[in-house]
């Protein structure tokens, strides 16, 4: 009995996953909005009410509504003011809207604080058909040599809204060979993963234009294998309200990179963004 994993299966599988995550209730196509909330009676796209910020060092925000606008949180409808908290575990960190939607608390930095809203009946979701990839190829499992960067480097990063950059720390280096040489990605953080987030020959025609991500953990240094097949789309290839970042110059190869997830798909067949 042969129990040998057919790498295409398990790859057709994961792209099923993938597909059914985005569907879910904080999946990318679920995401309506999000504003950050710096002053007082701001109106968010997709929340009702009004949301202003909390006095310093109070982590969240204050919603003030009237019952019938159907704002709940923990448990209670708002007639008049509540706080919805940043801290996920409190019990008031999440409020829900008659519409079916949910609003959370999202901070950068514990000192500006944004209004997400979530919807899995979303018009993204109702658009949203599948992930589409390209076949799984050996030739995308590629030998990788990685180097920590510790010279203090950045790179500079825009998004999709706010077109000037901002500096990135680069906390890594990688090199590894195709068919037209050596190629180098720049590394910044995510979580405890290091992100290499690039264009390639195929982006803007044979996948999507701002590109895709390998992801690996953080401690990964010196020979290492990268299976391009895994690379993934970010969550604006699903929906227009994410404002992602957009690869740094240095990270925009020229080399076609046929492998990993391509676009997000609508039912129509054709690519939603």
């Amino acid at each position: 009995m042969n129990d040998r994993i057919d790498p295409r299966a398990a790859h057709r599988e994961h792209i099923q996953q993938r597909t059914e995550a985005v569907r879910g209730k904080r999946g990318p196509v679920s995401f309506v909005w999000g504003n950050h909330v710096e002053k007082a009676g701001q109106r968010v796209p997709g929340a009702p009410g009004l949301w202003s910020p909390l006095p310093s060092g109070e982590a969240g925000l204050l919603v003030e509504a009237k019952a019938s606008e159907g704002i709940v949180i923990d448990g209670r409808t708002v007639d008049g003011s509540a706080k919805l908290m940043a801290d996920p575990k409190h019990p008031a960190s999440v409020t829900y809207f008659p519409n079916g939607a949910e609003g959370c608390i999202f901070t950068y930095d514990s000192k500006r604080y944004a209004l997400q809203v979530w919807n899995p009946k979303s018009v993204w979701a109702q658009q949203f058909s599948h992930i589409e990839a390209y076949d799984w190829s050996a030739d995308w499992i590629v030998k990788a040599h990685i180097e920590p960067v510790t010279n203090g480097k950045v790179v500079g990063v825009a998004h999709h809204r706010n077109p000037i950059p901002v500096d990135r720390p680069v906390i890594a280096k990688m090199t590894f060979n195709t068919a037209d040489g050596e190629q180098t990605l720049l590394a910044t953080r995510y979580q405890d993963k290091l992100n290499f987030h690039f264009t390639d020959g195929t982006s803007g025609h044979a996948s999507y234009g701002s590109g895709r991500t390998v992801r690996i953990p953080a401690d990964h240094e010196g020979e290492v294998t990268i299976d391009f097949n895994y690379a993934t789309l970010l969550p604006c290839s699903f929906s227009r309200a994410w404002n992602c970042p957009i690869p740094p110059m240095e990270n925009r190869l020229r080399v076609p990179i046929p492998a990993g997830e391509r676009f997000a798909v609508d039912r129509d067949g054709v690519p939603m963004l």
